[in-house]
């Protein structure tokens, strides 16, 4: 007959034997919550009436709830998961207990539910308070505002959901096992299990596929926020601590638990009595767990430790993933039997491990599924875009220094602009070429091992961009000739629309713009004392240049000079009307200077003003304007021979000393008569276009009697 004890009593009482892991868990969160956020912010006491130290400490505060401020306190709550889960159903790794606690007219069911519940209550109050506590010292400090209180909220939400995804992956755990100690390997493994297959496809991806590119965060990485424990927990706590806490993420949270907690009960209903005491509660599951854990573990051994130790190449990958496999599974049977003799009973689950992990390297080895090699159809593609290396050296946008990213609807221009769709063709033949290049054996690999080589020096790696009708994109990474991207280029800028897509002054916010300075030959950027009209207009006619620039001059001629532009950080932020003063590497915290605007020779409409404003560009540096110069010159470049002739003819008043081992040597010359000579010697390095050659690592800092420094990359 089936006992009618109320659930509630069975939860306070299991709640009362459990008195101890009730005071660990409240002591370890009282002190990692209210207590070292009360250190942390008395740490600061004496500077908070700083707006920037009290905007950065409020921006930290709502991290503290979940540990994304500390690691150590994502550390501490995990572990008291762990704890409640061990602790609430460690009973069923005694077979004495076991047999006592199911033959007492309760059912399984309200066993596990009473036991689940007191375990939650025990994990989830403390919390609370600790939450309720921190929120109090955020607010007695006085760096509680409306907005970190809502963060605030939110963190302690995200942390909420967060332990209480891991309480439920560890019971999981606990009742695959018959061990306290295997159930809290199994709870380590099925926490970060998902998230570590996840991490090795990316890696295998990576290392195997000469044309992957990873565009922005990998899939791997996305679906580990999902569908991994540990990556919800990190997710939950990121998010919430930035106050942007996504109902998907929520959701995921959610479901994984109610999963969890719904397997949990239904293996709890079938346990076996005889299961407790072994390893593995459900012995049909021994050899598919060892499975399961053996090849994505020996495939991450394999990947990570040439990485981790710079060994070039995948030929030792297969060797040590078969090493780690053998030993995984002597490990695996050990720790199932705990006896050396029946290390090889399980020899099946063993051989299919070490099989799978041979299939597993094979497939991306040999390129089975033909990624390297894969181009959409052409009539299944919208457009395509395409980036080479060289343009990262060329363009700087304003979305990649300021912290709004939605002050301008620019495009995703990290990875190329979408050419237009009469223009598809160009780079569709380019693309093409580009399998046909890797075919031939011409790959990134060949160009990055060897910058030196004729390769390198005739191609360029270049991101392409396939918008396919489905709306799914395909990102790639070819080589291509610098002759061929030259030729697609020059068709390209015969579109306007491209060119105000590719060109980063059509992504400023002209309001925005609070100061422009000029770099000309002397590389000292000055500031340009203006109106905020003389500004617009400088920039306008800037822009009117731009769409009137040929490719011809992109591709082959040097810039004159290089415009900075002092932008707010802020969205509500106005340009001052009066005149700008601060300089191209401001001080001020909520400023950002964007560089690689270049002025051309047939930049008219820009010389013209820049000419009525009072400011002209200069060509060549006067030796009678520098006070000194230092020429750090690298190892190559002495042992070549490349400057001998101006060394020997440098005077005795120049100090020439080695600053490393291998030969560097750096010369600094304060004479007029030396200055020249140096100047005339050394070619300084000029950006273009389709230009992502190694520069020689040269360097000349100039000391100039009346402005700035300057810093000059040689070629």
């Amino acid at each position: 007959m089936t006992s009618k004890i109320s659930c509630t009593k069975l939860i306070l009482e299991d709640i009362r034997h459990r008195g101890w892991t009730a005071a660990l868990t409240c002591t370890v969160l009282f002190l990692m919550m209210p207590v070292y956020a009360l250190l942390y912010l008395r740490s600061y006491s004496q500077s908070l009436s700083d707006p920037y130290v009290f905007e950065n400490v409020s921006d930290s505060f709502p991290g503290l709830f979940t540990g994304y401020s500390m690691t150590i306190v994502s550390v501490a709550l995990a572990a008291v998961a762990i704890l409640c889960a061990l602790t609430g159903f460690s009973y069923i790794h005694s077979r004495e207990r076991l047999d006592f606690f199911h033959s007492l007219p309760i059912t399984r069911t309200r066993w596990f539910s009473s036991t689940y519940l007191a375990g939650l209550i025990i994990l989830i109050v403390p919390y609370l308070i600790c939450a309720a506590l921190t929120v109090g010292v955020g607010a007695a400090e006085g760096i509680m505002t409306a907005e970190t209180a809502s963060r605030s909220v939110q963190s302690a939400l995200g942390g909420l959901l967060g332990i209480i995804v891991i309480y439920n992956a560890s019971i999981f755990a606990v009742i695959l096992t018959g061990r306290t100690v295997t159930g809290l390997l199994a709870s380590l493994t099925v926490v970060v299990y998902p998230l570590v297959v996840l991490t090795v496809f990316s890696l295998l991806q990576s290392t195997y596929f000469d044309s992957f590119y990873a565009a922005g965060e990998p899939l791997a990485n996305t679906l580990s926020r999902y569908l991994s424990p540990a990556g919800i927990f990190v997710t939950l706590a990121r998010t919430g601590a930035h106050g942007d806490l996504s109902l998907s993420c929520l959701l995921a949270a959610i479901v994984m638990s109610a999963a969890l907690a719904a397997v949990s009960l239904i293996l709890y209903r079938v346990y076996p009595s005889e299961a407790a005491g072994n390893s593995i509660a459900f012995s049909v599951l021994a050899p598919i767990v060892k499975v399961l854990i053996c090849i994505p573990t020996a495939l991450f051994v394999g990947v990570m430790v040439p990485e981790i130790m710079a060994i070039p190449g995948t030929t030792v990958i297969l060797p040590l993933s078969l090493a780690a496999a053998v030993l995984l599974c002597i490990i695996v049977e050990f720790v199932y039997h705990m006896d050396f003799k029946k290390l090889l009973i399980n020899w099946r689950s063993s051989l299919i491990s070490i099989a799978g992990v041979v299939i597993v390297i094979c497939i991306f080895q040999f390129d089975l599924p033909g990624y390297d090699t894969y181009l959409p159809d052409e009539d299944k593609i919208e457009s395509i875009s395409f980036r080479p290396n060289a343009f990262d050296q060329y363009f700087s946008y304003p979305d990649e220094y300021l912290s709004d990213s939605d002050y301008t609807a620019s495009p995703d221009v990290t990875l190329g602009i979408f050419a237009p769709k009469e223009a598809k063709d160009i780079l569709y033949k380019l693309a093409q070429s580009g399998i046909s290049n890797f075919k031939n054996g011409i790959t990134t690999d060949s160009i990055y091992n060897d910058s030196e080589s004729d390769a390198a020096r005739d191609y360029t790696c270049t991101v392409f961009r396939y918008k396919l009708s489905g709306g799914h994109t395909v990102v790639r990474q070819y080589v291509i000739s610098r002759e061929e991207a030259s030729q697609a280029l020059e068709q390209l800028l015969e579109y306007e629309d491209y060119k105000r897509e590719l060109f980063p002054i059509f992504h400023v916010d002209k309001s925005r713009v609070t100061g422009i300075s000029l770099s000309d030959a002397y590389a000292s950027p000055a500031s340009l004392t203006m109106s905020a009209a003389q500004r617009q207009e400088l920039l306008g006619a800037y822009e009117k240049d731009v769409l009137g620039m040929t490719s011809e001059t992109l591709l082959n001629e040097s810039p004159l000079a290089e415009f900075f532009l002092e932008m707010s950080d802020t969205a509500d932020a106005s340009s001052p009307d009066s005149a700008g003063t601060s300089s191209a590497y401001s001080d001020n915290w909520s400023q950002v200077s964007v560089s690689m605007f270049y002025i051309y020779p047939g930049y008219t409409n820009t010389l013209k003003l820049l000419e009525d404003y009072g400011y002209s560009i200069r060509t060549e540096i006067n030796p009678a304007d520098v006070s000194s110069v230092t020429l750090t010159l690298c190892a190559d470049s002495i042992q070549s021979g490349k400057y001998s002739d101006m060394l020997s003819a440098l005077s005795d008043t120049a100090s020439i000393s080695q600053y490393d081992i291998d030969g560097g040597t750096s010369i600094t010359a304060y004479s007029e008569e030396d200055i020249s000579l140096i100047l005339n010697s050394v070619t300084p390095y000029q950006n273009k276009l389709l230009d992502d050659s190694i520069r020689s690592g040269d360097y000349m800092d100039i000391d100039y009697n009346n402005e700035p420094s300057g810093g000059i990359s040689l070629e």
